[in-house]
């Protein structure tokens, strides 16, 4: 990585040096959608209302920018405290106590609970609207000869819409019709990044019309989530089909991890395999690797598989996966064979998620690795705690993310990595031949071996 380079990050584990965190102002509960259901009432009371559109209330919006002003706090703090007691909160979303471990800011002006001080560097954050003095709002009628939206999502989650492929800036082709316009309001961010750094690339795929009737199978998302309830046990026998068609490219910048040479992409309601394939001719320095999960067509790859830390001399790399959503043992080869451990994460500390949560309660294993040693986690989440600080020694720091499930968090921009190959002993023409869109393969890796609960 070049000193002068502003924009680098080819992993999510070399030291984290720059990040853009989101905002709730203005957010909105969006337009429906064929990709998936936004809100979608509890089963219970689907009789009475479809789904939720419209403003949120001042003080969801005002709890969630609590919860990301306090990590942007922290990740800004060069120093750190865990807290060694356990406390309890009562969450009003779920109607649960729920136990936590506080993290706070040291200040020798003011006396500290007792616990472990974490020294992990300043961050740079950025915000998307520290660049631009307008009033954020997300109620416009918006027109295209495709749609039409009166309520738009928000930028509470540029990790969704933005993506950092080493030295390039890569906004996602969402299929969303709510976040068409959204990275329109990271322009500014974008731009200022651009003026500074001579060696930014930025790139945007062909722009997706999300029309329902054009990238969809079922324009009806009510009935198309119902039948796909029934269903969800074939969704390998389907050949892994969703809502979202192959007439289009198409994926969310969340749908992908990245393992420096090696990004590993999620067919998903989000994702489709054409977004796969334009990945591969555009980026062919790069390998991209597809994952499938029989059990889960849900958008977004960061829930499921996480890595931890890459193989050294003398130490293995460590993968978490999620238990509840096991991989295929196919596809999870390429691990083992390069020295790369799978460890299968503990179940979330509940399985209550808030009614208008946008993740599942398996969301425990989304984490921000700051380092290879350090990672940021949900503040409740204390099975994961111990297995990431007491079974595998990471530092880690504890945050409240819990009304950010409504919302969303991060996009890193500059990490001290490299593209560096962690995985030489692969088939990669092989793997690139192979007919994904007849693609039945149903074999999962057993959540038995080396299993946490």
């Amino acid at each position: 990585m070049s000193s002068s380079s502003i924009v680098n990050s080819w992993t999510e584990w070399g030291q984290l040096e720059t990040i853009c965190i989101g905002t709730a102002q203005g957010m909105c509960y969006p337009d429906e959608t064929p990709t998936y259901s936004w809100h979608t009432p509890r089963s219970n009371i689907r009789r009475y209302i479809n789904s939720v559109i419209g403003p949120r209330p001042r003080h969801r919006i005002e709890q969630a920018q609590q919860q990301l002003d306090n990590l942007a706090d922290l990740l800004r703090a060069e120093t750190v405290r865990v807290c060694n007691s356990v406390d309890e909160i009562f969450n009003e979303d779920i109607e649960q106590s729920l136990k936590r471990k506080r993290t706070v800011i040291t200040d020798k002006s003011v006396a500290s609970p007792d616990g472990l001080d974490v020294k992990k560097g300043k961050i740079e954050v950025y915000r998307p609207d520290q660049f631009s003095d307008e009033k954020l709002r997300f109620n416009y009628h918006i027109s295209t000869p495709h749609f039409k939206s009166q309520y738009q999502y928000g930028l509470s989650c540029p990790r969704d819409v933005l993506i950092t492929m080493g030295d390039t800036v890569l906004e996602a082709p969402v299929c969303t019709h709510t976040r068409y316009f959204e990275t329109e309001y990271y322009k500014p961010l974008l731009y200022s990044l651009w003026n500074r750094d001579s060696r930014m690339k930025w790139l945007q795929p062909p722009k997706p019309t999300c029309s329902p009737e054009l990238m969809f199978n079922d324009t009806d998302y009510r009935e198309y989530a119902t039948q796909k309830e029934v269903n969800k046990s074939n969704y390998a026998d389907s050949g892994y089909k969703t809502n979202l068609n192959e007439n289009e490219i198409a994926f969310d910048a969340a749908d992908m991890i990245r393992m420096g040479k090696d990004v590993f992409y999620k067919k998903s309601a989000s994702a489709n395999n054409q977004g796969l394939h334009w990945l591969r001719r555009v980026f062919p320095h790069l390998r991209f690797h597809m994952i499938h999960f029989p059990s889960d067509d849900s958008s977004h790859l960061d829930y499921g598989l996480m890595p931890l830390r890459p193989p050294t001399s003398g130490s293995e790399g460590l993968v978490l996966l999620n238990q509840k959503f096991p991989p295929l043992a196919s596809e999870t080869k390429i691990f083992t064979d390069n020295d790369w451990r799978p460890i299968w994460a503990p179940l979330g500390c509940t399985t209550a998620v808030a009614p208008l949560s946008l993740c599942s309660s398996s969301f425990n294993t989304n984490f921000l690795s700051l380092n290879d040693r350090c990672i940021v986690m949900e503040e409740c989440e204390l099975p994961l705690y111990h297995l990431l600080h007491d079974d595998l020694g990471f530092d880690v720091i504890t945050c409240p993310f819990r009304t950010l499930l409504e919302f969303g968090v991060t996009w890193d921009i500059r990490r001290d990595d490299s593209c560096t190959d962690h995985f030489p002993n692969q088939d990669y023409e092989s793997e690139c031949n192979m007919d994904l869109n007849h693609y039945f393969d149903s074999q999962i890796l057993s959540p038995e071996s080396n299993k946490k609960s």
